[in-house]
């Protein structure tokens, strides 16, 4: 049953990254609203996905991870068909919502599928390896959506997104034939619910779990504000038209599917929280020279960093499934999705008008700074409390040996 699942599963994840507006989205609502307004729409289509991040996580863990995932396609398909025709913020809007609605209700749900299918036979060990091949799967759906994308485009501007909307509705189909994985499996109640959301963000939060949870949340805050706007804002600023912007996102992603074969043996060699600080200093890197740098070294930089994505997304996965129990797992990587999104909200509107005023190098240099920043305070945290701790086993290791009387 498990090969055939993860079999499905790896069609899941192609067609849900199908997204064949991922290059001229931002070209596309320029035609309507302005930076401003397209930040804003950004923030509150996360907005949505925030509100509906852990109940997402808690239903598939309570009603099954196959109805969610039916749920999970039939909302995104019908987000990016409305999206297609939308040519008002408003209609923009509702098709935000609805389609991050869908998103939410994927997100956490197909990574404890997959977990869960091969835990069921005893084949969790695997799960490396699987995770490798989801996300190269991933990658090169991404990459063929968003080369013939800037194309379509260039026919009408609402195509690309009519075409993920299939690609979202075939995907419903196929979601019919997975076979739901037993594995601590509990009836859905609204006790239940609340119990289980607690459980999530409990764990998430342990006395184990806690160092590398601020770890990862800092990483993904940023990467958020960077894939939601500051990515696709910062390639227009350089001057990248749509058919240009294809074929650059086409390159990398290609160019990335690669890493995501490696990250099983990249893993046995560096841990994946180091990976994860690896992708933060090469996001630094990426932003924080903007002003002093031309369009080919950023966009150099631009092509390492996602190249280097897969490892990061795989470690961030690798480090909460490896600590979570099967009856919690969705919960708790909605959680984490969920978190990872709320400094977004919070400062969505500063990051729309501070793109507008400063300029998109400008505020570039502003935020790789503060992330670099973080990362240090997050360090010398860590050398802080460990240096506490070697004094505090040194004094007890002195108390215990003095001789008695």
């Amino acid at each position: 049953m498990n090969n055939r699942n993860i079999t499905l599963g790896y069609v899941l994840i192609t067609l849900q990254n199908s997204f064949f507006w991922y290059a001229p989205w931002l070209l596309y609502v320029y035609q309507y609203i302005d930076i401003k307004q397209a930040t804003l729409l950004q923030l509150i289509g996360l907005l949505t996905r925030v509100i509906a991040e852990i109940p997402s996580g808690t239903v598939a863990d309570l009603m099954g991870k196959k109805k969610t995932l039916l749920i999970a396609f039939f909302l995104s398909g019908l987000g990016e068909i409305t999206m297609a025709f939308s040519t008002t913020f408003s209609l923009l809007v509702v098709s935000y919502v609805i389609n991050s609605l869908g998103s939410s209700f994927f997100s956490g749900t197909i990574d404890a599928f997959m977990y869960d299918s091969l835990l069921e036979k005893k084949d969790e060990k695997k799960y490396p390896s699987v995770l490798g091949k989801s996300n190269a799967y991933q990658n090169m759906a991404t990459a063929i959506a968003t080369l013939t994308g800037g194309f379509m485009f260039q026919i009408w501007g609402g195509l690309p997104f009519l075409i993920t909307g299939i690609a979202k509705f075939a995907g419903m189909f196929i979601a019919f034939r997975i076979t739901e994985p037993t594995v601590d499996t509990f009836s859905f109640s609204a006790k239940n619910f609340v119990n289980q959301t607690a459980k999530g963000i409990r764990h998430l939060f342990s006395k184990n779990l806690i160092r590398l949870t601020l770890l990862t949340l800092l990483m993904g805050s940023f990467s958020v504000v960077v894939y939601e706007i500051l990515d696709d804002v910062a390639v227009v600023d350089w001057g990248y038209s749509a058919t240009s912007i294809s074929i650059l996102y086409t390159t990398v992603i290609l160019l990335s599917i690669p890493s995501s074969f490696l990250y099983e043996r990249v893993a046995k060699v560096i841990k994946p929280p180091m990976i994860v600080v690896g992708a933060i200093l090469i996001l630094v890197i990426n932003y924080i020279f903007s002003p002093l740098i031309n369009v080919y070294v950023w966009s150099f930089i631009f092509l390492l960093r996602v190249i280097y994505s897969p490892l990061k997304t795989a470690a961030v996965t690798d480090i909460i499934n490896t600590n979570v129990a099967s009856n919690i797992r969705a919960t708790t990587l909605s959680t984490y999705e969920l978190l990872i999104r709320i400094p977004f909200v919070m400062f969505g509107v500063y990051i729309g008008t501070s793109l507008k005023d400063m300029g998109v190098k400008n505020f570039s240099v502003l935020f790789s700074g503060s992330l670099l920043m973080l990362l240090l305070i997050y360090f010398l945290i860590i050398l802080i409390i460990k240096l506490r701790k070697t004094t505090n086993n040194r004094n007890a290791y002195t108390i215990i040996s003095k001789p008695v009387g």
